[in-house]
């Protein structure tokens, strides 16, 4: 396994595109490639320009507001467009996209889960990881949908696509299609090992609250108390100014809801829920489903650690390859709420993984929600959520 990483910005799509490719000195023998790229740009002109030039399946996802990329010849955090360029003789690759209904995700998730598979030329083969890009507001469902077909124990990985703000001009695609309503899923079956990690970076507080009225993403009450006036109260004010509705996305960034997660290894891990609203009877809508009866706990974050965490979650990526397995890269996805949170340390995040990784390329995705698995087996959906996967030599 080798993998190559170019990145580069240009206001225009045609450009922009030849100037990043041309980077690569083999396009022919790639084996698949990952696509991320600011929407500023026309993404279906985008998707079309990149069909025409690479032989290999490619998966394609909007990233919010730019893209991080690390290589050895240099770094950005906010690339208009960055590709990651896989080279595996001995592995199998297939990627595909198709549109999510609102009335059946579920079977949605599972046909473009069999085009993907089928795509790799190894469906009759259990694959190694599969990598998606979600449509908002259906993760859990997709997810689900997903476990259907081919159980619990492949690990999935990825995020929500994202745009620069919140607008809906997000998008994804694959070689054969893409929109802002698309499902994206890469099914990998690398001839190297591969070493995945997903983390919250945040403690969990003092403060536990159990859910006793929900609906979806709607927390209506807490402890029987409404939701808003709880999570003000225990967090210090933090939401006091909105307590009469409205969003709160950047009040809550640094608090969010974490429910426990425990595993029989006696390791406990927190699926993070951010909340983005107050509702017009003071609930809290959050990113994520909740269910009723559930404990959560106020979680507890700094800026500092969510400058570190990317270091972190990618360190213990690359810790589970087996021990005389180099790194080839890493696919990282972080948060764009988090993102959002250290914008003005952003260069200082990207100086610490171009130093600790120097000769590791690495692709970063800003999302609007992440995927991945646990220790317990599982694979969820959450928010503020970062995670890491790193392919071995």
């Amino acid at each position: 396994m080798e993998i190559k990483v170019s990145w580069g910005s240009n206001d225009d799509v045609d450009v922009l595109t030849d100037s990043v490719l041309n980077t690569f000195t083999s396009l022919e023998t790639a084996s698949m490639a990952v696509v991320y790229f600011n929407c500023r740009h026309d993404a279906e002109h985008l998707r079309t320009a990149l069909a025409e030039r690479l032989p290999c399946p490619f998966m394609l996802a909007s990233s919010s507001n730019g893209v991080l990329a690390s290589t050895p010849e240099g770094a950005t955090a906010r690339a208009d467009l960055a590709i990651m360029l896989l080279y595996d003789k001995a592995g199998n690759y297939g990627c595909a996209s198709l549109p999510i209904s609102e009335d059946m995700p579920g079977q949605d998730a599972r046909l473009a889960l069999q085009h993907a598979l089928r795509d790799s030329g190894a469906q009759y083969e259990a694959p190694s990881l599969l990598y998606c890009i979600f449509p908002s507001g259906k993760e859990e469902i997709l997810l689900k949908g997903i476990a259907e077909e081919v159980g619990e124990k492949i690990p999935v990985f990825g995020g929500t696509m994202a745009d620069n703000d919140v607008s809906g001009h997000w998008y994804t695609g694959a070689h054969q299609s893409g929109s802002d309503h698309h499902m994206t899923v890469a099914a990998m079956f690398p001839g190297a090992p591969v070493g995945v990690s997903y983390s919250s970076g945040y403690r969990p507080g003092p403060h536990i609250c159990k859910v006793t009225k929900a609906t979806g993403r709607i927390i209506e009450t807490l402890d029987n108390e409404p939701a808003a006036q709880v999570y003000n109260r225990l967090t210090g004010g933090q939401i006091e100014t909105a307590l009469s509705g409205g969003p709160i996305l950047s009040l809550t960034t640094l608090h969010p809801f974490g429910h426990k997660i425990s595993h029989s290894g006696g390791i406990s891990e927190y699926l993070l829920s951010h909340p983005d609203a107050v509702t017009e009877h003071q609930g809290l809508s959050v990113f994520s489903d909740v269910e009723q009866g559930t404990d959560l706990i106020v979680m507890e974050g700094s800026e500092e650690s969510l400058i570190a965490r990317a270091e972190k979650v990618i360190e213990n990526a690359i810790s589970l390859l087996p021990q005389d397995t180099p790194p080839a890269g890493v696919l990282l996805v972080y948060c764009a709420g988090c993102m959002f949170t250290i914008e003005n340390q952003l260069a200082r995040m990207l100086d610490t993984l171009s130093t600790r990784f120097t000769n590791i390329p690495i692709l970063g995705i800003y999302t609007f929600g992440e995927q991945g698995h646990f220790l317990d087996g599982h694979n969820r959906h959450g928010n503020l959520m970062i995670s890491a996967v790193a392919f071995g030599k």
